[in-house]
Protein backbone atom coordinates (compact mmCIF):
# COMPACT_ATOMS: atom_id res chain seq x y z
CA UNK A 1 0.00 0.00 0.00
CA UNK A 2 1.19 3.27 -0.74
CA UNK A 3 0.18 6.64 -0.80
CA UNK A 4 -0.71 7.20 -4.42
CA UNK A 5 -2.83 3.93 -3.90
CA UNK A 6 -4.46 5.70 -1.21
CA UNK A 7 -5.13 9.15 -2.69
CA UNK A 8 -6.69 7.11 -5.72
CA UNK A 9 -8.88 5.62 -3.27
CA UNK A 10 -9.60 8.48 -1.11
CA UNK A 11 -10.92 10.50 -4.56
CA UNK A 12 -13.00 7.41 -5.62
CA UNK A 13 -14.22 7.20 -2.01
CA UNK A 14 -15.28 10.57 -2.55
CA UNK A 15 -16.49 11.48 -5.76
CA UNK A 16 -18.49 8.28 -5.95
CA UNK A 17 -16.86 6.57 -9.16
CA UNK A 18 -13.72 5.82 -10.83
CA UNK A 19 -14.39 8.28 -13.88
CA UNK A 20 -15.03 11.26 -11.73
CA UNK A 21 -11.96 10.11 -9.65
CA UNK A 22 -9.73 9.78 -13.03
CA UNK A 23 -10.76 13.46 -13.86
CA UNK A 24 -10.10 14.81 -10.92
CA UNK A 25 -6.80 13.22 -10.37
CA UNK A 26 -6.10 14.11 -14.26
CA UNK A 27 -5.06 10.33 -14.77
CA UNK A 28 -6.95 7.75 -16.75
CA UNK A 29 -9.84 5.52 -16.12
CA UNK A 30 -7.89 2.24 -16.51
CA UNK A 31 -5.26 3.96 -14.24
CA UNK A 32 -7.46 4.43 -11.64
CA UNK A 33 -9.20 0.89 -11.79
CA UNK A 34 -5.47 -0.58 -11.24
CA UNK A 35 -4.11 1.12 -8.62
CA UNK A 36 -7.82 0.25 -6.60
CA UNK A 37 -7.50 -3.31 -8.13
CA UNK A 38 -3.98 -3.65 -6.69
CA UNK A 39 -4.92 -2.21 -3.31
CA UNK A 40 -7.61 -4.40 -2.66
CA UNK A 41 -5.41 -7.71 -4.33
CA UNK A 42 -3.19 -6.25 -1.49
CA UNK A 43 -5.45 -5.82 1.45
CA UNK A 44 -6.70 -9.11 0.62
CA UNK A 45 -10.60 -7.76 0.53
CA UNK A 46 -12.72 -5.66 -2.05
CA UNK A 47 -12.87 -2.05 -1.06
CA UNK A 48 -16.18 -1.00 -2.87
CA UNK A 49 -19.84 -2.10 -3.83
CA UNK A 50 -20.33 -1.69 -7.45
CA UNK A 51 -23.41 -0.42 -9.26
CA UNK A 52 -23.91 0.83 -12.52
CA UNK A 53 -21.60 3.59 -12.87
CA UNK A 54 -20.93 4.53 -9.45
CA UNK A 55 -19.14 2.61 -6.79
CA UNK A 56 -20.21 2.98 -2.96
CA UNK A 57 -17.83 2.07 0.49
CA UNK A 58 -18.37 -1.12 1.87
CA UNK A 59 -17.11 -1.65 5.54
CA UNK A 60 -13.85 -2.77 4.82
CA UNK A 61 -13.30 1.08 2.69
CA UNK A 62 -15.38 2.93 5.55
CA UNK A 63 -12.44 1.67 7.67
CA UNK A 64 -10.26 2.17 5.19
CA UNK A 65 -10.70 6.00 4.47
CA UNK A 66 -11.03 7.02 8.03
CA UNK A 67 -7.25 5.29 8.50
CA UNK A 68 -6.35 7.28 5.43
CA UNK A 69 -7.92 10.70 6.21
CA UNK A 70 -5.41 10.33 9.61
CA UNK A 71 -2.66 9.41 7.28
CA UNK A 72 -3.15 12.00 4.60
CA UNK A 73 -3.24 14.73 7.45
CA UNK A 74 -0.08 13.56 9.55
CA UNK A 75 1.75 14.33 6.11
CA UNK A 76 0.13 17.28 6.20
CA UNK A 77 1.47 17.78 9.55
CA UNK A 78 5.45 16.45 8.42
CA UNK A 79 4.94 19.35 5.97
CA UNK A 80 3.94 21.70 7.76
CA UNK A 81 6.73 20.88 10.73
CA UNK A 82 9.62 20.74 8.13
CA UNK A 83 8.25 23.52 6.99
CA UNK A 84 8.26 25.25 10.73
CA UNK A 85 12.23 23.96 10.81
CA UNK A 86 13.36 26.03 7.84
CA UNK A 87 11.10 29.04 9.21
CA UNK A 88 8.73 28.64 5.93
CA UNK A 89 5.41 29.00 7.98
CA UNK A 90 3.50 27.26 4.85
CA UNK A 91 0.55 25.07 4.76
CA UNK A 92 -3.31 24.97 4.79
CA UNK A 93 -5.42 25.63 7.58
CA UNK A 94 -8.91 23.85 7.85
CA UNK A 95 -11.30 25.94 9.89
CA UNK A 96 -15.07 24.57 10.37
CA UNK A 97 -17.66 27.38 11.45
CA UNK A 98 -21.68 27.82 11.62
CA UNK A 99 -22.66 30.16 8.76
CA UNK A 100 -23.95 33.03 11.29
CA UNK A 101 -20.73 32.68 13.53
CA UNK A 102 -18.62 32.84 10.36
CA UNK A 103 -20.89 36.03 9.09
CA UNK A 104 -20.66 38.20 12.01
CA UNK A 105 -18.59 36.94 14.50
CA UNK A 106 -15.36 35.60 12.07
CA UNK A 107 -14.47 38.09 9.69
CA UNK A 108 -12.10 40.12 11.68
CA UNK A 109 -10.42 37.96 13.01
CA UNK A 110 -10.06 36.01 9.18
CA UNK A 111 -8.84 39.08 7.58
CA UNK A 112 -6.58 39.46 10.65
CA UNK A 113 -4.46 36.30 9.79
CA UNK A 114 -4.53 36.39 6.28
CA UNK A 115 -2.98 40.03 6.63
CA UNK A 116 -0.73 38.71 8.97
CA UNK A 117 0.55 35.42 7.30
CA UNK A 118 -0.55 35.85 3.47
CA UNK A 119 1.24 32.68 2.94
CA UNK A 120 -1.26 30.27 4.65
CA UNK A 121 -3.76 29.36 2.26
CA UNK A 122 -6.97 29.80 5.27
CA UNK A 123 -9.58 27.52 4.25
CA UNK A 124 -13.10 27.86 5.55
CA UNK A 125 -16.02 25.42 6.12
CA UNK A 126 -19.51 25.96 6.62
CA UNK A 127 -21.81 23.31 8.32
CA UNK A 128 -23.75 22.02 11.39
CA UNK A 129 -22.17 21.52 14.62
CA UNK A 130 -22.50 17.49 14.18
CA UNK A 131 -21.18 17.78 10.53
CA UNK A 132 -18.21 19.91 11.88
CA UNK A 133 -17.44 18.33 15.24
CA UNK A 134 -17.43 14.82 13.31
CA UNK A 135 -14.89 16.40 10.25
CA UNK A 136 -12.89 17.44 13.54
CA UNK A 137 -12.76 13.81 14.42
CA UNK A 138 -11.76 13.08 11.26
CA UNK A 139 -8.99 15.27 11.28
CA UNK A 140 -10.61 17.01 8.29
CA UNK A 141 -10.73 20.52 10.43
CA UNK A 142 -8.30 21.33 11.98
CA UNK A 143 -10.58 23.45 14.48
CA UNK A 144 -13.97 24.59 14.44
CA UNK A 145 -16.21 26.44 15.99
CA UNK A 146 -19.85 24.77 16.77
CA UNK A 147 -22.44 24.69 19.44
CA UNK A 148 -23.07 22.65 22.23
CA UNK A 149 -24.57 20.11 23.26
CA UNK A 150 -21.93 17.97 21.24
CA UNK A 151 -21.19 14.44 20.65
CA UNK A 152 -18.53 13.47 23.99
CA UNK A 153 -17.69 10.27 22.15
CA UNK A 154 -15.76 11.89 19.15
CA UNK A 155 -11.91 12.47 19.86
CA UNK A 156 -11.96 16.12 20.04
CA UNK A 157 -10.93 18.38 22.77
CA UNK A 158 -14.02 21.21 23.75
CA UNK A 159 -13.08 24.26 24.90
CA UNK A 160 -16.20 26.59 26.19
CA UNK A 161 -15.91 29.84 24.49
CA UNK A 162 -19.03 32.19 25.59
CA UNK A 163 -22.54 32.21 25.60
CA UNK A 164 -24.29 34.27 22.76
CA UNK A 165 -27.60 35.87 23.55
CA UNK A 166 -30.32 34.47 21.33
CA UNK A 167 -33.07 37.52 20.67
CA UNK A 168 -36.21 37.22 19.62
CA UNK A 169 -37.13 39.55 16.34
CA UNK A 170 -39.99 41.07 14.65
CA UNK A 171 -40.68 44.05 11.89
CA UNK A 172 -39.92 47.13 13.69
CA UNK A 173 -43.55 48.67 13.08
CA UNK A 174 -45.04 45.27 14.54
CA UNK A 175 -47.66 46.60 17.69
CA UNK A 176 -45.60 44.40 20.08
CA UNK A 177 -42.92 46.38 19.65
CA UNK A 178 -44.75 48.90 21.98
CA UNK A 179 -43.79 46.74 24.87
CA UNK A 180 -40.55 47.02 26.81
CA UNK A 181 -40.10 43.03 27.77
CA UNK A 182 -41.88 39.76 26.41
CA UNK A 183 -44.07 37.59 28.35
CA UNK A 184 -45.61 34.18 26.74
CA UNK A 185 -48.48 34.92 26.36
CA UNK A 186 -47.51 38.12 23.97
CA UNK A 187 -46.40 36.03 21.31
CA UNK A 188 -48.34 33.20 21.02
CA UNK A 189 -50.43 34.60 18.17
CA UNK A 190 -47.05 35.40 16.24
CA UNK A 191 -46.27 33.12 13.25
CA UNK A 192 -42.63 31.81 13.84
CA UNK A 193 -40.12 31.67 11.09
CA UNK A 194 -37.46 29.15 11.60
CA UNK A 195 -34.74 27.20 10.54
CA UNK A 196 -35.11 23.48 9.39
CA UNK A 197 -36.26 21.07 11.95
CA UNK A 198 -33.47 18.84 12.53
CA UNK A 199 -30.96 21.37 12.65
CA UNK A 200 -28.86 21.53 15.68
CA UNK A 201 -29.93 25.47 15.71
CA UNK A 202 -33.98 24.37 15.38
CA UNK A 203 -33.21 21.55 17.91
CA UNK A 204 -31.76 24.66 20.66
CA UNK A 205 -34.69 27.55 19.61
CA UNK A 206 -37.35 24.99 20.73
CA UNK A 207 -35.88 23.79 23.68
CA UNK A 208 -35.60 27.40 24.91
CA UNK A 209 -39.05 27.93 23.25
CA UNK A 210 -40.01 25.16 25.85
CA UNK A 211 -37.97 26.62 29.00
CA UNK A 212 -40.57 29.55 28.18
CA UNK A 213 -43.97 27.23 27.88
CA UNK A 214 -44.35 28.22 23.66
CA UNK A 215 -45.92 26.07 21.43
CA UNK A 216 -44.83 27.79 18.40
CA UNK A 217 -46.87 27.99 15.09
CA UNK A 218 -43.53 27.29 12.70
CA UNK A 219 -45.14 28.64 9.02
CA UNK A 220 -41.47 29.26 7.14
CA UNK A 221 -38.32 27.26 7.45
CA UNK A 222 -35.05 28.05 6.16
CA UNK A 223 -31.31 27.08 6.67
CA UNK A 224 -30.39 30.90 5.73
CA UNK A 225 -30.74 33.39 8.20
CA UNK A 226 -30.29 36.52 6.08
CA UNK A 227 -33.80 34.63 4.55
CA UNK A 228 -34.98 34.57 7.91
CA UNK A 229 -34.39 37.75 8.56
CA UNK A 230 -35.92 39.26 4.87
CA UNK A 231 -38.86 37.44 6.18
CA UNK A 232 -39.31 38.47 9.61
CA UNK A 233 -38.40 42.39 7.92
CA UNK A 234 -41.74 41.79 5.97
CA UNK A 235 -43.61 41.66 8.37
CA UNK A 236 -44.83 37.83 8.63
CA UNK A 237 -43.98 36.67 11.54
CA UNK A 238 -41.33 36.81 14.31
CA UNK A 239 -38.01 34.42 14.73
CA UNK A 240 -35.37 33.84 17.41
CA UNK A 241 -31.63 34.58 16.22
CA UNK A 242 -28.33 35.53 17.59
CA UNK A 243 -28.42 38.90 18.75
CA UNK A 244 -25.65 39.58 16.66
CA UNK A 245 -27.10 39.23 13.40
CA UNK A 246 -29.67 41.89 13.99
CA UNK A 247 -27.18 44.45 15.62
CA UNK A 248 -27.16 47.38 12.67
CA UNK A 249 -30.58 46.47 11.82
CA UNK A 250 -32.91 48.27 14.67
CA UNK A 251 -34.55 50.54 11.14
CA UNK A 252 -36.24 47.56 10.08
CA UNK A 253 -36.34 44.50 12.49
CA UNK A 254 -36.53 45.25 16.71
CA UNK A 255 -34.80 42.82 18.69
CA UNK A 256 -36.43 41.58 22.10
CA UNK A 257 -35.72 39.84 25.17
CA UNK A 258 -38.27 37.57 27.40
CA UNK A 259 -39.20 38.63 30.82
CA UNK A 260 -38.86 35.19 32.69
CA UNK A 261 -36.36 33.50 30.50
CA UNK A 262 -32.96 35.28 29.08
CA UNK A 263 -31.91 33.16 25.65
CA UNK A 264 -28.66 31.93 24.52
CA UNK A 265 -26.50 29.49 23.14
CA UNK A 266 -23.05 28.27 24.40
CA UNK A 267 -20.29 28.27 21.42
CA UNK A 268 -17.31 25.83 21.67
CA UNK A 269 -13.74 25.36 20.06
CA UNK A 270 -13.22 22.12 18.99
CA UNK A 271 -9.44 20.59 18.97
CA UNK A 272 -8.86 17.43 17.00
CA UNK A 273 -6.76 15.39 19.97
CA UNK A 274 -3.04 15.07 18.38
CA UNK A 275 0.21 14.70 20.08
CA UNK A 276 1.53 17.13 17.70
CA UNK A 277 -0.07 19.95 16.45
CA UNK A 278 1.67 22.40 13.98
CA UNK A 279 2.71 25.73 15.06
CA UNK A 280 0.42 27.97 12.48
CA UNK A 281 -2.64 26.03 13.56
CA UNK A 282 -1.74 26.44 16.83
CA UNK A 283 -0.67 30.39 16.86
CA UNK A 284 -4.19 30.48 14.37
CA UNK A 285 -5.99 28.62 17.09
CA UNK A 286 -5.24 31.26 19.85
CA UNK A 287 -5.54 34.08 17.57
CA UNK A 288 -9.10 33.13 16.67
CA UNK A 289 -9.88 32.16 20.67
CA UNK A 290 -8.57 35.25 21.83
CA UNK A 291 -10.15 37.38 18.95
CA UNK A 292 -14.12 35.54 20.11
CA UNK A 293 -12.93 35.62 24.30
CA UNK A 294 -10.18 37.47 25.48
CA UNK A 295 -8.01 34.21 26.39
CA UNK A 296 -6.05 32.05 24.66
CA UNK A 297 -6.52 28.08 24.15
CA UNK A 298 -4.11 27.71 26.92
CA UNK A 299 -6.14 30.34 29.32
CA UNK A 300 -9.22 28.86 28.04
CA UNK A 301 -8.30 25.30 29.46
CA UNK A 302 -7.43 26.37 32.84
CA UNK A 303 -10.47 28.96 33.01
CA UNK A 304 -12.30 25.60 32.26
CA UNK A 305 -10.17 22.80 33.82
CA UNK A 306 -13.85 20.46 33.35
CA UNK A 307 -13.20 20.44 29.38
CA UNK A 308 -12.03 17.50 27.88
Amino acid sequence: MDLQQLKVFREAAKSGGFTRASAELRLSQSTVSLHIKRLEEELGCPLFLRARKRVYLNDAGRLLLEHAERIFSAVRDAEMALGELTEQQRGIIRLGSGATTLTYLLPRILGAQQKRHPEIELVVTTGSSEMLALAVHQQKLDMAVVMQPVDPSLSIEWLPLFREELVFIVSSSHPITEKRSLQADDVKDIPFISFHEGTAMRSHVDRELEALQIVPRVTMEFENIEAIKAMVRAGLGGAILPACSVQGSQAALRAMRFREHRMGRELMLALPKSAYVPRSIANFANRLAKGLTGKNVQQLRESHPGAC
